[in-house]
């Protein structure tokens, strides 16, 4: 079965993003970042033995304005240049659209349409914190129509971050129940994501389109992600997971030394079994790590 990354970002430095931004970013990880081309997305693809990475551009630029730099509020990084780094590499790399609807709804309309039918984009990505608005706001009930009419899903950023000027309130995984009822036929990825963990498997629960991004677990430990994974099948929504690593090619093993993401999967069993409790069955691991996402992004399995 085909494994298969749902979020992975594709920036250089600093054409796309300020460093001093990316500074802001990786501080509470010890400061160190670099350029994530397409080159660099499928070395950390072969590291970490993942057939295909779905890649994103970002446009962010509610939250690149700085007092001490005010010249680089304008960086982004275009739809255009996340298809040239596909293009260079389409069988292991597809395309993810980002659009700002607070830029203006009928330019994100038109530039979504584009990115589907003549850029072969899989997927909308929306950062609502990063860009200062709420996922329930009505003003983008004609981004998720369009997203039903070219019928792909919508990838939302919740929870955490630290850029300073990220508004979290629109971070909340709650505010998706709005959208989730309102958009019964609309699927949409939701990003599990701490101080709201259990908030975001509930949506995912509640909801039978919304379906769990769990690459905010990717460094943690194989308990914290047993908890998860767990919690998702008591309530008959283990089928709706699905494997994301956010660019990190290595995690720490319940304090026992590094290895790559998928590692952190191959760990839960053990964990199970420690605890008496019932392990995950292959079919059901092997969904998780690609088996999902390719139904949802239609990538032939």
């Amino acid at each position: 079965m085909v494994t298969v990354d749902c979020h992975l970002h594709l920036t250089e430095v600093p054409e796309h993003v300020p460093a001093w931004w990316m500074d802001e970013l990786y501080r509470p990880y010890g400061g160190e970042w670099g350029d994530t081309d397409g080159r660099w997305m499928v070395d950390l693809l072969d590291r970490s033995g993942i057939d295909i990475g779905m890649v994103q551009g970002a446009d962010i630029r509610q939250t690149t304005w700085h007092p001490d730099h005010p010249d680089e509020y304008e960086n982004y990084v275009p739809n255009d240049y996340t298809a040239e780094q596909v293009a260079l590499f389409p069988d292991r790399l597809k395309g993810v659209a980002h659009v700002d609807p607070m830029r203006g709804v009928p330019w994100a309309l038109e530039e979504l349409e584009r990115c589907v039918k003549e850029l072969d984009f899989r997927a909308l990505k929306l950062v609502c914190s990063y860009q200062h608005f709420s996922p329930a706001d009505r003003r983008v009930d004609p981004i998720y129509e369009k997203c039903l009419e070219l019928d792909i899903p919508v990838h939302i950023f919740t929870g955490w971050t630290p850029i300073i000027e990220a508004m979290l309130e629109y971070a909340d995984p709650m505010l998706l129940n709005d959208v989730g009822a309102r958009f019964r036929d609309l699927k949409v990825i939701v990003v599990v994501n701490w101080p709201w963990v259990d908030m975001a498997i509930g949506m995912v629960a509640k909801h039978p389109n919304f379906y769990a991004d769990m690459s905010q677990l990717a460094e943690g430990t194989p308990e914290n992600l047993y908890a998860a994974l767990a919690a998702f099948r008591s309530y008959s929504a283990i089928d709706r997971v699905m494997y994301g690593s956010d660019n990190s090619d290595k995690t720490r093993i319940g304090g026992r030394g590094e290895g790559t993401v998928p590692d952190l999967y191959r760990q839960v069993n053990t964990v199970a079994i420690a605890r008496g409790e019932e392990p995950f069955t292959d079919e059901e691991l092997a969904a998780i790590m690609g088996g999902t996402a390719a139904d949802v992004y239609k990538i032939e399995n």
